[in-house]
């Protein structure tokens, strides 16, 4: 089955209900907050007798609402329009906006009929178009770690920077990695087209890679973002992650295990 896991963004749809995926550090009050509801709502939808969740519960948040698209970073209007075969005009007055301003983070509503978006970046071609499976043991490790803040240098249980991260989800299963980017990158041998588990790498500073993220198939990556300051699921065909592309790296990930 092909998904194009928007649960990985927080989001999810399933049986007619939206619901939600979650993430560390979130609490009832900050998902209510997100989806415009009440923590008492989301008490009754869920049946919880107290304020206790924890990352990867799958909450219930209301009925499903027209498709979405969460804003990246380097993403503009037309971009997004372009991505989804809609116009900047249609989008703006679904939304209500009087500008092309946006913010990293910021949910737009897509027309109802907007197609699901291409399944790799520009440069970057799946050798097939496919996605994790929801309980792929990768996908459960990435989603341990989400909201996880970013500190440079730092890997541990409060704290990663990219790379460790990368090395601290790939240790959860069994396969071992060198700790830096630039290591990763060297040790690695080169993927011929994207597929989920792949290392995604960029240059934000020079020619040299310098970040590094999990491909999870469907244009997103997760990665430890100094710019977003924690770790973060995001869509690799923004152009602020295009202009940065560099190529990818196949770990030697079981194939069962992706």
């Amino acid at each position: 089955m092909r998904l194009l896991l928007p649960f990985l963004l927080g989001l999810a749809l399933a049986q007619g209900e939206l619901t939600h995926v979650v993430a560390p550090g979130e609490t009832l009050f900050s998902i209510a907050r997100r989806y415009g509801t009440t923590v008492e709502e989301l008490q009754r939808l869920n049946g919880l007798s107290d304020f206790l969740i924890r990352p990867g519960q799958v909450l219930k948040v209301g009925p499903a609402q027209a498709p979405t698209h969460v804003v990246a970073a380097g993403e503009t209007l037309f971009s997004i329009a372009r991505r989804y075969g809609t116009t900047v005009e249609a989008l703006k007055a679904l939304n209500g906006l009087q500008d092309e301003t946006l913010k990293v983070g910021q949910v737009l509503r897509l027309p109802s009929t907007a197609p699901e978006p291409p399944g790799a970046p520009s440069g970057a071609p799946l050798e097939e178009e496919e996605a994790l499976d929801p309980e792929s043991p990768l996908l459960r490790a990435v989603l341990r770690y989400l909201g996880v803040p970013y500190r440079y240098g730092a890997n541990s249980p409060l704290a990663l920077d990219c790379s460790a991260f990368v090395a601290q989800v790939y240790a959860e299963l069994g396969v071992g990695l060198p700790r830096t980017t630039k290591e990763q990158w060297n040790a690695l041998p080169q993927a011929e087209g994207l597929k989920p588990g792949d290392l995604v790498f960029f240059s934000f500073g020079g020619r040299e890679v310098d970040h590094v993220g999990v491909y999870l198939g469907r244009g997103v990556f997760a990665h430890a973002s100094s710019y977003g300051s924690r770790v973060v699921i995001e869509s690799l065909e923004a152009p602020f992650y295009q202009k940065a592309y560099r190529g990818a790296r196949r770990p030697p990930l079981p194939q069962a295990n992706r």
